[in-house]
């Protein structure tokens, strides 16, 4: 994963040498505003952990893009389970037509 100043520094390039849309311009700020967060966490937890001034940027770098990416593979086990909700109960679904229709049948 880029490092995440290298990763605000292209975004801000980008949203100062490109003419942009409002929309553009919205999506570019809260994507700062999310790595801003990540790292306002990151930094605060190493605050936490080790005192003020003992630990560099680059760690405070480091625990915040482990922290996107730990984020990232909850969303995607997220959005699996709710596929596996889904397909449970369009099958639940199919066996109780079944069913139905069997009744039916031996009436």
């Amino acid at each position: 994963m880029a490092n995440l100043m290298d990763i605000y520094e292209t975004m801000t390039k980008t949203a100062e040498a490109e003419p942009t849309t409002p929309e553009a311009d919205a999506a570019v700020t809260e994507q700062m505003e999310v790595l801003a967060k990540y790292a306002e966490a990151a930094d605060g937890y190493l605050k936490g952990e080790y005192g003020e001034g003992k630990y560099t940027p680059a760690d405070v770098e480091k625990l915040a893009e482990l922290l996107i990416d730990h984020d990232m593979q909850i969303e995607v086990q997220q959005e699996k389970v709710a596929e596996y909700i889904q397909a449970g109960q369009i099958m639940a679904r199919s066996f109780n037509e079944e069913l139905l229709k069997l009744a039916k049948e031996s009436a």
